[in-house]
């Protein structure tokens, strides 16, 4: 398929009980997307650490081009608008490589349906945020900690939605076939958070989407466990929007009123990539490595405030302070 910024797509949506061991699932509607929102998620979806020093760093719009083109490649469009995994492309496939182009998939997927379905800003990975490397010296049990080890038991990610200032919680599955099994060990990740920040997540979902003869999701929302985090939302910022910065830098920036956007054309489609022009400039330093007391004074900043980045974008774009067109 060839993802189309007017295009839109569709996806069926199936809820299981509560029950760990319930999976009599029922119908629960449609997602439909757009190709921009599609792109917004593919730009949003499983950044990775951006602590890497300069010589490991990667290159921003190649990991987007990867994605854009893992996507098009393995996914294929129904006349209806729904989506599948090309059968066609699976053939040449052995299930180590099927099971990690799934996991992509549902990744991607996730993200539009926490961003579309349930109002969630981004989404970050809890444990590659637990796993931060040090450039910059950023000694991160400041600004998040949990009450116990994080283990496999826990989930892939927190979602903010930031003018309302609540969190969810959200493990991805992505198979070929339905997996009960793995259902249920995505029940034990998904509640095992109890509490964020003080608060019960608004949403402790296992997303698992399978990619068989058409691509759906089921859901599944357990109640909440035993551990509690404690985060500061600009550390959670800093971790989704400095790779967004880089990767603006890289597309060449340009400041639309109070946007700062980067152009990103893939094939026969262009893409503006955006945020609030604040946000850009306090950013900017740190994925450029300026000096290092830069760094300092920032965290100083939100050590003592941790609304500060939140505070400083324009009210109007706070709850989407991504903005892909």
């Amino acid at each position: 398929m060839k993802i189309k910024r007017g295009d839109i797509y569709y996806i069926e949506l199936y809820l299981e009980p509560g029950k760990i061991s319930d999976h009599n699932k029922r119908s629960n509607g449609t997602l439909s997307f757009t190709g921009v929102e599609l792109m917004d998620a593919i730009v949003s979806a499983g950044m990775p650490d951006i602590y890497l020093n300069k010589a490991n760093k990667r290159n921003r719009k190649e990991e987007i081009y990867f994605k854009i083109k893992l996507f098009e490649t393995y996914v294929a469009l129904l006349p209806n608008g729904e989506l599948l995994f090309d059968p066609a492309r699976k053939v040449y496939l052995d299930s180590t490589e099927i099971g990690a182009i799934n996991y992509w998939i549902g990744m991607i997927l996730t993200t539009v349906l926490g961003k579309k379905k349930y109002g969630y800003e981004y989404m970050v990975h809890l444990s590659m945020v637990l796993k931060l490397s040090s450039q910059p010296p950023i000694e991160k049990h400041r600004f998040l900690s949990a009450n116990g080890k994080t283990t496999y038991k826990s989930p892939d990610l927190i979602a903010i939605n930031n003018s309302n200032r609540y969190y969810g919680v959200f493990e991805s599955k992505g198979y070929s076939t339905y997996s009960s099994n793995a259902m249920e060990r995505g029940y034990i990740q998904a509640k095992s958070i109890d509490k964020i920040n003080g608060k019960p997540p608004k949403n402790s979902l296992v997303v698992m989407t399978v990619t068989g003869k058409r691509i759906e999701i089921t859901e599944k929302d357990p109640e909440g466990g035993m551990e509690q985090i404690e985060v500061n939302l600009s550390f959670l910022q800093i971790y989704h929007y400095l790779p967004i910065v880089e990767l603006i830098v890289e597309l060449g920036p340009e400041e639309q009123e109070d946007w700062t956007f980067g152009s990103l054309v893939y094939e026969e489609e262009k893409y503006s990539i955006g945020i609030p022009t604040v946000l850009y400039k306090e950013l900017l330093p740190i994925a450029e490595g300026k000096e290092e007391n830069l760094l300092d004074e920032f965290l100083e900043k939100i050590s003592s405030k941790e609304t500060y980045l939140l505070d400083i974008v324009p009210d109007e774009a706070r709850q989407h302070i991504l903005h892909v067109k």
